[in-house]
């Protein structure tokens, strides 16, 4: 083979490579400014002092909590060093999806503004999880924004009016934003709202989603921040996921803004390392500089008129990317006409271009199944394919490799069957075709395919007016914008999605081999198999010797005691999306079957330990009040935990047509627990410790309720945990939203 052949092929792989790094590093956390900085400027570093003030002591602080009123306090005394005025909220509030309730306490604070009509609200929350300190969910944007508050107020009075709004119980169902927004008069005061989360210790800063009139806010953002970052294909994606933020209440108040969040290191999400050690201060940095120079742009402008809905590309390579919606089928039909060109002067055959076209779908195929099988093997080697590995060095190795092999072996095939002309205008149509199809499908998703296709009309056009030597040079910028629209998010999907939803990778990388494809005409790929081959053999045995966690990406396991008081019996289970270590099996005798622990939930456990139950002391149920009127029968219960259990939990079943219920002289329409069980009514109470607690439950029947339970649910669990607990290692962690638990339930009829 002459060099003259290798030459365009090589050249393609390197500037792959080049480009892909070019685009990774324009999509970086800024390093966080110092302490010296200007004070009008945003400091990571003074953003972090002020986080090491509000977590002290770098523990949980769930809604209700001591710490969590002890974390409120702080936050009061860094508004009263700013010196800007501030109300508490204090009420009960219940969640929209689920009958999930807390009593949360809220801060509000303003920086009026000479049109005080005129209100742009900051929002974060500052509770957290039981299992994790939340440095980052949501404690890096709490530090933001007061970091951002001392910049603002040096300037103000702004045109507008700042509202800061610190949520509280935002993990127990988004109930200090469900409260604020249903109870407070404020609420109906604010123009346009900002929210700030954090899913993780690390990662840049990117809008989330925005509400659908953005034009303003994209262009105001876009225009002031230093690095934009955000995707509206993400927006797509979260319609279809079960994730929700206080922007979720947001939206569903008709109010207009953004929501952002950052989700690196996903490993430390919900868990202990969600801590200030593991945080990391560009992220802060990031929060920062969207908020700040974004907030003071919208403080002086007016906001009545948002504009249309606009899609946003990113940021390719340094350069932000945004248009109306509405162009989007303007942009997709210049992109075919270019198209068109480069066929009318390149003048390929009907059938190569056909190949090209048919055979590009196969190798978006190939390239899926083979990364899909790759990690298939690794579950077989494994026993288990983990989201965030300890070591994910082999995990990259193999993802590049099994699809690396996957794509070859269809592109050696065709391109023995078609000229590089015919296969690339055929690769090009068949872009076009799937950027009409995403665009009807998903708007806010079209953009991402709409760039590349687009300009690589324009590198086909202009190759139809060059020498023939030189078309292949011309050809090799199609995957400049190829290149950020597929390979480049993959390290952002691999760091917020994992490698157990790797399919959502998969695509992107088949997509960059569809346009890579014509490039690598003329070479035997029969060399690239074997090294792909090899690469999927070495990063496999590398998976298979290396330890599956580490300290810094430990295993989430859950320990949860169940205690049935009406049977006097005991069980432990521990819970986990991965196999359950032996060493932590051994702490008990551990069952292999499914069991269902629980009455009122449909969950079954394959680890399961019988215990010596405790002597605590069951929850308390009182009937204060009962009346019948219109075939309608309503019960005033008392509820207690008397051990101070931080979760209290009353299951009716479906049958006893409860149709709402009253808390705090606030009425909630009871919906059916598809978190627990279809076949109950759940009324779920987080933070109330030794509250006892008054609900007024309507039904329609006047029928005796039999098959209820009373729960109570706390983080503390029983003494004889202990063999359990030391057993775990710090190779594995509590997360999520319940962590380590202890139920004790009866069953109740009333």
């Amino acid at each position: 083979m002459t060099k003259n052949k290798l030459f365009i092929p090589g050249l393609s792989l390197l500037l792959t490579l080049l480009l892909f790094v070019f685009q990774f590093y324009s999509l970086q956390s800024p390093e966080a400014k110092p302490t010296s900085s200007p004070e009008d400027e945003f400091s990571g570093v003074r953003a972090y002092q002020i986080l090491e003030t509000l977590l002290s002591e770098n523990k949980p602080h769930p809604v209700g909590s001591k710490l969590n009123k002890e974390v409120k306090k702080r936050i009061i005394v860094e508004l009263n060093k700013l010196g800007v005025s501030f109300e508490e909220q204090r009420t009960w509030a219940c969640g929209s999806r689920f009958n999930n309730c807390a009593p949360v306490e809220n801060i509000i604070a303003t920086i009026p503004g000479s049109n005080k009509d005129s209100v742009i609200a900051l929002m974060a929350h500052y509770d957290s999880v039981e299992m994790a300190p939340g440095a980052g969910d949501d404690g890096a944007a709490v530090a933001a924004i007061l970091e951002t508050t001392r910049a603002l107020v040096l300037d103000a009075p702004f045109k507008n009016s700042v509202m800061l709004i610190f949520t509280d119980g935002e993990e127990a169902g988004l109930l200090g934003a469900e409260a604020f927004f249903k109870q407070h008069p404020l609420a109906k005061t604010i123009d346009l709202l900002l929210n700030f989360e954090g899913s993780g210790t690390k990662g840049g800063s990117m809008i989330l989603r925005t509400t659908e009139a953005n034009e303003l806010l994209i262009k105001a953002y876009s225009e002031s921040s230093k690095s934009p970052y955000g995707f509206s294909f993400v927006k797509e994606i979260f319609k279809r996921m079960p994730n929700d933020t206080d922007f979720s209440v947001v939206m569903r108040a008709g109010v207009d803004g953004m929501d952002f969040a950052f989700a690196g290191e996903r490993n430390h999400y919900h868990s202990p390392n969600d801590n200030l050690e593991n945080i990391d201060l560009g992220t802060i940095q990031h929060h920062g500089e969207n908020m700040l120079p974004l907030t003071r742009t919208l403080a002086d402008m007016d906001i009545d008129e948002l504009g249309s809905n606009v899609v946003y590309g990113g940021s390719i390579y340094g350069m932000w990317s945004h248009w109306a919606s509405s162009n989007s089928y303007f942009l997709i039909l210049l992109s075919i006409l270019l198209i068109s060109l480069g066929v009318f002067k390149l003048k390929p055959s009907i059938k190569g271009a056909s190949l090209g076209f048919f055979f590009s779908p196969v190798i978006l195929v190939s390239t899926v199944l083979f990364g899909f099988f790759g990690f298939k093997l690794v579950d077989l080697i494994s026993g288990t394919v983990i989201s965030w590995p300890g070591i994910d060095l082999p995990y990259r190795l193999l993802l590049l490799s099994s699809t690396s092999l996957g794509a070859l072996i269809v592109i050696n095939l065709i391109n023995r069957l078609v000229n590089q002309n015919d296969q690339i205008i055929g690769v090009w149509i068949f872009w076009w075709a799937l950027s009409f199809v995403c665009l009807v499908l998903l708007p806010d998703a079209a953009n991402l395919l709409i760039i590349p296709t687009l300009m690589a009309g324009i590198f086909l056009s202009i190759a139809a007016f060059v020498r023939t030597d030189l078309k292949p040079f011309v050809f090799l910028g199609t995957l400049v914008f190829a290149v950020p629209s597929t390979l480049g998010l993959i390290y952002s999907l691999e760091q917020s999605q994992g490698y157990r939803l790797i399919v959502a990778v998969l695509p992107l990388i088949g997509l960059y081999a569809i346009a890579l494809s014509p490039l690598l005409h003329g070479v035997n790929l029969k060399k690239g198999m074997i090294v792909s081959l090899t690469g999927i053999i070495i990063s496999l045995s590398i998976v298979a010797y290396k330890p599956l966690y580490t300290e810094w990406r430990p295993q989430h396991v859950n320990i949860n005691y169940i205690e049935n008081l009406d049977s006097g019996t005991a069980t432990y289970n521990l819970q986990s999306q991965n196999p359950i270590s032996e060493n932590l099996k051994s702490s008990m005798d551990f069952q292999g079957n499914r069991k269902a622990l629980l009455p009122y939930t449909n969950r079954t456990s394959n680890n399961w330990a019988e215990t010596i139950p405790t002597n605590w002391q069951q929850p308390d149920f009182k009937i204060l009040n009962e009346s019948i009127e219109n075939n309608q029968r309503e019960i005033e219960i008392e509820i207690r935990s008397l051990r101070a259990a931080d979760k209290l939990l009353l299951a009716v079943p479906a049958n006893s047509q409860l149709r709402k219920f009253k808390l705090n002289e606030i009425e909630y329409e009871a919906v059916l627990s598809r978190y627990f069980s279809d076949d109950f009514f759940a009324i779920r109470l987080v933070g109330i410790y030794e509250k006892p607690i008054v609900l007024t439950l309507t039904f329609d029947s006047t029928a005796l309720i039999t098959g209820a339970y009373l729960a109570d649910i706390s983080t503390e669990l029983p003494a004889n945990a202990e063999k359990i607990l030391k057993n775990r290692t710090k190779l594995s962690v509590p997360s999520g939203h319940g962590g380590d638990t202890a139920t004790l339930f009866r069953s109740i009829s009333f």
